[in-house]
């Protein structure tokens, strides 16, 4: 992420403004891939976490539960997404026992995948602005 007390002197004073203007664009262009890439890498991340905890608590209904593999996804899906209609409980102990700590960590995940997507679209949306507005503020402190 761009810092905005860094000094751009780039390039010599008496090489003109374009060519500084083109060494901050550059500049600018890697510090908004490093920031696209980060984010990418976490949505990722975020989305690989929560098919793992799905895949691990279907598995673990099919076999604790001995429920079909159909409804150990409705009672999974309908358990971290907190919508819970009631309709199917877990009836034995680990059943019940595996239960509690989904719902924490599922919910924790979903909300995190969430949260991960929204970033990601706010650096889209964030990254046109702030090259702007950089650029802008070099070329006001070069008139000065």
């Amino acid at each position: 992420m761009p810092n905005k007390n860094k000094s751009y002197d780039i390039v010599s004073p008496e090489s003109g403004v374009k060519q500084n203007i083109l060494a901050i664009e550059q500049h600018m262009e890697r510090e908004l891939k490093r920031e696209k890439d980060r984010v990418r890498k976490k949505v990722i991340y975020a989305l690989a976490l929560l098919a793992a905890i799905y895949t691990i608590a279907v598995g673990a209904y099919h076999t604790l539960e001995g429920w079909s593999w159909e409804d150990s996804i409705f009672f999974t899906t309908s358990t971290i997404t907190t919508v819970g209609y009631g309709d199917m409980v877990p009836h034995t102990y680990y059943g019940r026992l595996f239960t509690i700590p989904l719902m924490l960590v599922g919910v924790g995940v979903g909300f995190y995948v969430v949260y991960s997507i929204q970033d990601y679209g706010r650096t889209k949306l964030d990254s046109v602005t702030k090259h702007v507005d950089n650029i802008s503020d070099v070329i006001a402190r070069r008139r000065k």
